[in-house]
């Protein structure tokens, strides 16, 4: 795969490579150094044209989501065969597939890159109890007296690092077990993959006064590139353990979806979710529990959640006491996306008050520019642009346009036009991850997702700390004053792929895929 940008052009179209199902609304952006107004562009088939236009007035670059003076965009929403064809505007083309189904393939390459990033650890069959030293606030642990271990094999490493959070995993394992809920057609291996997650739910709570929030610590980050069975820390990583409620919603609510999804799969793994599920939410409900837990490196808190309303309330949907907890609105999405569910689901339910919850949240996430991109630039930005997306389709039961354009942006309708899921089956996709085990293997990262572009002030902040970073590439010229991004293996604020993000980006598939199985399954070739 070659990663292409023509560095001489004035004029780049930006379009969804993975392609467009018939009846979803369909539009092109147009990125000029000049004033084109008024250009002609053409949809063909072959030589046949199938829609022609003229661009309308230009709306000018804000430089913060555009770094062209000038952008457009081209409708063709009433294209609606399936076919593939090829837009044409002022010297620059790009071919556009209409599918019947676009995105499954992406799903199954999702998967993929989960699978790659399940637990190779042996020695965590025997994890070391640890606890909070002192106030949780202080994020400091010590091992547990006496001393004690823990059977915690299995389960997903987080990121590029080798550490596995409850948090992150309760998270990944409510995507998919949702993923499935809103299309059983898309993936077939989603509940493999769910279960996978599950049963390493199951351990966190191996009795009443411990309950497992994290496996791994601060020093797996001083290792340096190794892989799992080389690991000079297998057998001696610390399973730090606090009755967190944080953590405790989060798993319950993952398990009793589990028990609900289930039910008719597989009884038996049914009821023993739903009992560990129950458990769990018991036990955080009485007044010895803390409201969160975490670890503080010297560097940055782990993963730190200071309001456990959210994940109490989830949890607490299941058991008939949702409105104990009634969440409040989220203002962005990364753990606030709890927030979102939960009033979901209670409005689903004919709470008139957690719909109204869930409408003002949503409706932040509404933004005039030129991707319909839900927010600013951060860390992570892509990874919290589709959890905003994804709330708003809840929300308003459609493909809204901020859902559709972070669909589009993920598959290269961006500044940059580079697909941000590492595949082989798109043009122009990003084909570097920040992770030990790709980079050790040579193996291509295939199926996993970028973070996305970073906020620039923060990522010039922090560049000193990339192994290699080339002086110039030539998607420079596409960043911005407020956004950059670099398809760069050494960029762990850019390219760091997350399984939180992967849960997100899998929902988004199944809420764009057919909800029923098409005749034919296109192969997004």
């Amino acid at each position: 795969m070659i990663l292409t940008v023509n560095a001489n052009s004035t004029v780049w179209l930006r379009i969804n490579q993975a392609g467009y199902t018939p009846e979803r609304a369909k539009a092109a952006v147009v990125l000029s150094e000049s004033d084109i107004a008024g250009q002609s562009w053409e949809l063909k088939s072959g030589e046949k044209t199938i829609l022609s236009g003229k661009l309308g007035a230009a709306k000018r670059s804000d430089n913060y989501y555009v770094a062209q003076p000038f952008y457009y965009t081209i409708d063709f929403s009433s294209a609606k065969t399936i076919g593939t064809y090829t837009l044409e505007l002022a010297g620059a083309s790009e071919r556009i597939r209409i599918l019947e189904d676009p995105y499954s393939i992406f799903a199954k390459q999702a998967l993929a890159h989960l699978n790659a990033m399940r637990s190779r650890h042996s020695g965590d069959n025997a994890t070391v109890v640890h606890t909070a030293k002192g106030d949780w606030r202080a994020g400091a642990w010590q091992e547990a007296s006496p001393r004690r271990t823990l059977d915690m094999s299995g389960g997903h490493y987080d990121a590029g690092d080798y550490i596995k959070f409850t948090l992150n995993e309760a998270y990944l394992a409510w995507h998919l077990l949702t993923a499935y809920q809103e299309n059983p057609h898309f993936a077939p291996d989603v509940l493999e993959v769910a279960k996978y997650s599950l049963d390493y739910l199951l351990k966190t709570f191996p009795d009443e006064n411990t309950f497992v929030i994290q496996v791994g610590d601060a020093n797996d980050h001083k290792q340096g590139w190794r892989l799992p069975e080389n690991d000079a820390l297998n057998g001696k990583r610390p399973a730090l353990c606090a009755l967190s409620r944080t953590h405790m919603g989060s798993t319950a609510a993952a398990l009793a979806l589990g028990a609900q999804v289930f039910e008719k799969i597989d009884p038996s793994m049914a009821k023993h979710y739903a009992s560990k599920a129950k458990a769990i939410y018991e036990r955080a409900k009485k007044s010895d529990t803390q409201t969160s837990a975490f670890e503080r490196d010297k560097t940055n808190d782990f993963y730190f959640d200071q309001s456990d309303t959210d994940n109490m309330a989830l949890a607490a949907i299941y058991f008939g006491e949702g409105n104990k907890y009634a969440p409040a609105p989220g203002y962005w999405v990364s753990w606030a996306e709890w927030n979102s569910f939960a009033n979901n689901l209670m409005a689903n339910q004919g709470d008139e008050a957690a719909k109204s919850r869930l409408l003002i949240e949503v409706s932040r996430y509404e933004r005039d520019n030129a991707w319909n991109v839900p927010g600013d630039y951060t860390w992570g930005s892509l990874h919290r642009w589709i959890g905003m997306a994804n709330a708003h389709s809840r929300a308003h039961k459609n493909l809204t346009a901020p859902f559709l354009g972070v669909l589009d942006y993920v598959f290269g309708r961006n500044n940059w036009g580079i697909a941000m899921v590492a595949s082989h089956n798109l043009q122009n996709s990003i084909r570097n991850i920040y992770n030990g085990i790709y980079r050790l293997t040579g193996t291509f990262p295939l199926g996993a997702l970028s973070e996305g572009p970073g906020d620039k002030k923060m990522h010039d902040d922090i560049k000193k700390y990339f192994d290699a970073i080339p002086a110039y590439t030539p998607i420079d010229k596409f960043n911005t004053a407020g956004g950059v991004f670099y398809d760069n293996a050494d960029d762990f604020m850019i390219q760091e792929a997350t399984i939180g993000g992967q849960g997100d980006f899998l929902l988004m598939l199944a809420l764009a895929s057919p909800k029923n199985k098409p005749k034919t399954m296109s192969r997004g070739r």
